[in-house]
């Protein structure tokens, strides 16, 4: 795979501190590369506890004192392509709910889905600095239903390659960091 790959993959389970970790990450990288901060916000407004997660999530990152360009793309992320600059930092949260809106939200066959994803994440890791994307592993439980099933396969073997193709990749338990692949420092 690419080794000057701009990709930087965090996954855990939920709730255990991955999108602080990613962002923190890309506040550091931002920093050094002097670059523009984005934040690619893939959750779409559906219920209260939703909302409330959104909220939480903004109030995180005002708290870090530096300034988030911030957009909502909950699907197509590939019409993001050409925003972004050598220097920017572009953090995608999350992949998870990315393929969620992917698989219920479009009219698209299943089968293309994963394809479009991982042409569309290379495409945007191309125009920044850094393209950090958080995504949750959602298969330490055995599944039963079928569709449940299928989302879950799409989801690892985007897993799988972003992990292949990524710089660096972290997993996050219980707000403990992990680094998977890339040197330090």
């Amino acid at each position: 795979m690419e080794t000057s790959s701009s990709i930087i993959f965090v996954t855990g389970g939920v709730r255990s501190g991955k999108s602080s970790f990613a962002e923190s990450l890309a506040i550091e990288y931002a920093r050094k590369e002097r670059g523009d901060l984005y934040y690619i916000a893939t959750s779409l407004n559906t219920d209260a506890e939703m909302q409330e997660r959104i909220e939480r999530h903004q109030q995180i990152r005002k708290m870090h004192k530096v300034k988030w360009k911030s957009m909502e793309q909950s699907a197509d992320i590939g019409e993001l392509t050409g925003i972004f600059s050598k220097r920017d930092v572009v953090l995608l949260d999350c992949l998870t709910l990315l393929v969620n809106n992917e698989l219920f939200f479009k009219d698209q066959p299943q089968v293309l889905i994963e394809g479009k994803l991982k042409k569309e994440i290379v495409e945007l890791s191309r125009t920044c600095r850094y393209f950090i994307l958080v995504s949750n592993e959602v298969t330490y439980e055995p599944l039963s239903d079928p569709f449940v099933q299928k989302y879950c396969r799409i989801l690892n073997r985007l897993h799988l390659f972003l992990v292949q193709y990524a710089k660096e990749a972290y997993l996050v338990e219980s707000g403990i960091v992990q680094r998977k692949k890339g040197e330090a420092g």
